[in-house]
């Protein structure tokens, strides 16, 4: 078992943060599009893998790109923006679910384009859409969570090939920043969630990211009823109405990182990806251990399976300890 300086089982805690995404991403793909009333009157609440396109337990995109950034940190010792754009290539499966932005890049960069340059291909400005925070988790187990400026910077450097708007880089970070910390956090009760929300949100660049955050740690301190902070925070794929959904749910089911995961699939909309950067999370927070055994078991197996997963998952916290 390995330990950290901070007396606790910090391999856990990374295999808790991949695999904690790989389980939300499995659990929300086939209900990812629909509505929280649809997913409600099919299921009650999802909590096991059920048929999609890609069979129960099977993983899309978010996981891929996650595994695929994993892997090229476990290469490099840290983040080469390069190589992970080479390796998100080199993994890209066009049947895990990948949108035209991303297909598009991904071609490219096979291709031999320019990692640097690839982001703006399709908007001007860059994508401010959510494929950056769903895979950033794996960037978060490497820093101390007061290497702020350097977290940025990777965080960055790490998404720079499909994603450089603001509110995008925003989102990744914050993600990243809430696995670093809570991943080295002994006690999860010894932090006030709504403070740390708001700490997240002093932490933005883009205005109407850290004015969202800011809501969601209004919404929490409020005790709002979750349908209604998910109306109001967002389900969609773009960054300003996923990643503070996401973050509020990891909050506030603070104490069950089973249910948090259930509820963030429950969101509908992009429901995969949601559940994705809220898994991260509460996996960083509890670690694999706290998470349910049925989902252990039911993830896919074969070669970029639940083992690689988490292979790559230890090999990360040997990087650290």
């Amino acid at each position: 078992m390995a330990m950290s300086q901070h007396g606790i089982d910090f391999t856990d805690r990374c295999v808790g943060t991949i695999l904690g995404a790989a389980f939300g991403d499995a659990l929300g793909a086939p209900v990812e599009g629909w509505t929280p009333d649809a997913i409600r009157n099919e299921f009650g609440e999802v909590r096991d893998y059920v048929e999609a396109r890609l069979g129960a337990g099977c993983y899309t995109d978010d996981t891929q790109m996650l595994l695929a950034t994993g892997r090229s940190l476990v290469r490099c010792h840290g983040v080469d923006g390069a190589v992970c754009a080479s390796s998100c290539a080199e993994l890209f499966d066009p049947d895990r679910g990948y949108g035209r932005s991303a297909t598009a890049i991904l071609n490219a960069l096979r291709d031999g384009a320019d990692y640097r340059e690839t982001a703006t291909m399709l908007f001007p400005g860059g994508s401010f859409g959510n494929g950056a925070a769903m895979r950033i988790a794996p960037v978060g187990l490497l820093f101390e969570p007061d290497d702020i400026s350097d977290l940025r910077r990777d965080v960055a450097e790490a998404v720079r090939a499909t994603h450089t708007h603001p509110e995008a880089v925003d989102g990744a970070f914050l993600v990243a920043v809430a696995v670093a910390g809570l991943s080295r956090m002994a006690d999860y009760r010894s932090f006030d969630p709504v403070e740390r929300l708001r700490q997240y949100s002093s932490l933005c660049h883009d205005d109407q990211m850290r004015a969202r955050v800011g809501l969601a740690a209004d919404l929490l301190s409020k005790k709002v009823k979750v349908d209604d902070a998910v109306v109001q925070l967002g389900n969609g794929v773009r960054t300003i109405d996923s990643v503070p959904t996401a973050l509020y749910l990891a909050f506030r089911y603070i104490d069950d990182p089973e249910q948090a995961i259930i509820e963030s699939v429950g969101a509908g909309g992009d429901a995969d990806t949601i559940a994705a950067m809220c898994g991260a999370v509460v996996g960083a927070m509890h670690g694999a251990e706290a998470l349910p055994q049925r989902w252990h078991d039911g993830l896919e197996r074969g070669e970029d399976g639940y083992d690689a997963l988490r292979e790559v998952a230890v090999q990360l916290s040997e990087l650290i300890t």
